[in-house]
């Protein structure tokens, strides 16, 4: 069964519903992954069988609610940089460098401290990110 996430009580707006196993912020739901460990590229694949992507980073809040729901483990965000240490998010949309990336290699993941790179070869677990569905 679906888990209710910001429901209107008096039922006049639509449900908006995460999948099970994936957690609601806003209007996104997040997968962060139990499984094994991946590379970057096996791990936006993983995304990709969910209709997924990897998740961005958009805000301070959602900076905050990712870093409190990943607990211990570091997880491959949908960035990756350059070696001018310029970003691209999965999505396409230039990183617009609102945070500080620790590191110089290619693929950035969330660790306890913030963002860093790394080898998109190296293993980690991952977050995935989507709309909510919305049921009338």
């Amino acid at each position: 069964m679906d888990t209710d996430v910001d429901v209107e009580l008096n039922g006049k707006c639509p449900q908006h519903v995460c999948p099970d196993d994936w957690i609601g912020f806003r209007d996104r739901c997040y997968y962060f992954s139990k499984e094994h460990e991946g590379s970057f590229d096996s791990s936006s694949h993983n995304c990709s069988s969910l209709h997924s992507n990897l998740t961005t980073i958009d805000t301070v809040e959602e900076m905050a609610f990712l870093k409190h729901f990943k607990c211990n483990y570091d997880h491959w965000i949908g960035m990756t940089l350059t070696k001018n240490h310029t970003g691209k998010w999965v999505n396409g949309t230039p990183f617009d460098n609102w945070f500080f990336v620790r590191g110089s290699e290619g693929c950035a993941y969330l660790n306890e401290v913030g963002v860093a790179a790394a080898r998109c070869s190296s293993e980690r677990k991952w977050i995935c990110k989507k709309k909510m569905d919305h049921l009338s």
